[in-house]
């Protein structure tokens, strides 16, 4: 079983793709090789794939920060979790359940209002983490540039607390705890949390 990711950024005519595009590119290099792993396609619709399906949401949520970090961006993401039954020199043209559910909730985004939701071979894992989900985006749709900026370095450096986060943006410790804190950053981060193991007892 494997994750999928598809996505496509919100607002992105209204920002020259100079100040994105090296962003997203170097978020989705973290999880592998473009072409195998990570595919931008269509101007600024993405694909990547996710080994560990466990890692799905974190990976998803620190995209979304990444992206938020640039005004007035924002993104749409279909989660799928389940198989991979074919495999092609490109992303884009391998094949399985991880895939179109992926593609499937992807569609469904904007009917629903909603700007990430996750669809897998399990309807009581679904319906529980797409309301979840939809509590949390009442937070992260509302981050701003800087609360956006905060979160992907707490995520991305756990261990260091927040005199030093604070060291890496040139900003004092209480301005870092101010950020997270209208982020509602320790919500969030215990749903990041929450997900592997929950995945974890379906995949069992």
């Amino acid at each position: 079983m494997i994750g999928i990711i598809t996505g496509d950024l919100i607002n992105s005519r209204k920002v020259p793709a100079s100040q994105w595009m090296q962003e997203l590119k170097q978020e989705l290099k973290e999880w592998g090789n473009e072409g195998k792993d990570w595919e931008i396609y269509r101007g600024d619709s993405f694909q990547l794939r996710i080994n560990n399906p466990g890692e799905l949401l974190y990976a998803a949520i620190l995209l979304k920060a990444t992206i938020k970090s640039i005004d007035p961006l924002d993104i749409r993401m279909g989660l799928g979790i389940g198989e991979e039954n074919f495999t092609a020199d490109r992303l884009l043209e391998n094949n399985g359940s991880a895939y179109v559910y992926s593609g499937e909730v992807f569609e469904d985004l904007e009917k629903r209002h909603q700007r990430m939701m996750l669809k897998s071979d399990f309807n009581e894992l679904d319906q529980e983490i797409n309301l979840m989900l939809q509590l949390a985006l009442t937070i992260m749709d509302n981050w701003s540039v800087n609360s956006s900026k905060m979160v992907c370095l707490a995520f991305k450096f756990p261990t260091k607390n927040q005199t030093e986060l604070g060291d890496m943006e040139g900003i004092s410790q209480n301005s870092v705890s101010a950020r997270l804190s209208r982020a509602n950053f320790e919500v969030i981060k215990t749903l990041v949390d929450y997900f592997p193991n929950r995945v974890a007892k379906f995949l069992s």
